[in-house]
């Protein structure tokens, strides 16, 4: 099966196909779909992400980019639903809810163009970096400030003292920490992100 096969299928049946791509028995069908649906659409998708990108004033390799990341978050999530299509038009209702994608994967792809992280960021434990060599009166402050952070915390837990340090590190005025600290924090603490968030406030 290859997707010249499919170019004559209705969009609802490559939607179909394309969303049993989890099962082994139907993996190379869905992905034959996918391909199919992706020519079908892909012109209008591209015009689109141009719009949007000269909007933000991104090249048109950034519609690419764009564009690919439409296709991409739909295969991943092939949620549109027949009953909000209140013209009848099922091409045109697609290719709505394709370009509402769009517009919100173009603030995803901004944010990664802009981010101020770089990946290298790791929780932040204590003051002094055992990998740094301090001058002998930075140290010494160094020093003092951890032991009175450590009488501050000594009547919270010390998850309370890993959060705060690490949000003073790396937190920006709007900005969220990137997602990858984020999700070590998680783990590490075994805390989930609502109760990071109170610990840090309470920090």
């Amino acid at each position: 099966m290859t997707w010249e096969d499919l170019q004559e299928e209705s969009t609802l049946d490559l939607i179909e196909y394309i969303r049993s791509i989890a099962d082994p028995g139907y993996y190379e069908l869905a992905q034959a779909a996918y391909i199919a649906f992706t020519f079908k659409f892909r012109k209008d998708v591209i015009d689109k992400c141009v719009v949007l990108s000269r909007k933000w004033n991104r090249s048109e390799d950034d519609a690419i980019e764009l564009a690919n990341r439409v296709f991409a978050r739909f295969l991943k999530y092939p949620k549109f639903n027949l009953s909000k299509c209140s013209s009848g038009k099922i091409d045109e209702c697609v290719r709505r809810y394709l370009y509402g994608i769009a517009n919100k994967e173009i603030v995803t792809l901004l944010q990664a163009i802009y981010s101020p992280f770089d990946g290298a960021e790791v929780l932040v434990t204590s003051l002094i970096n055992s990998q740094q060599t301090y001058e002998p009166e930075k140290l010494k402050k160094l020093q003092a400030y951890e032991a009175w952070l450590d009488e501050l915390f000594s009547r919270l837990t010390p998850k309370h003292k890993i959060i705060f340090l690490t949000y003073k590190q790396y937190e920006i005025q709007n900005r969220t920490l990137p997602r990858h600290l984020l999700a070590d924090m998680r783990n590490v603490l075994g805390l989930t992100q609502n109760t990071i968030r109170v610990y840090e406030g309470w920090a």
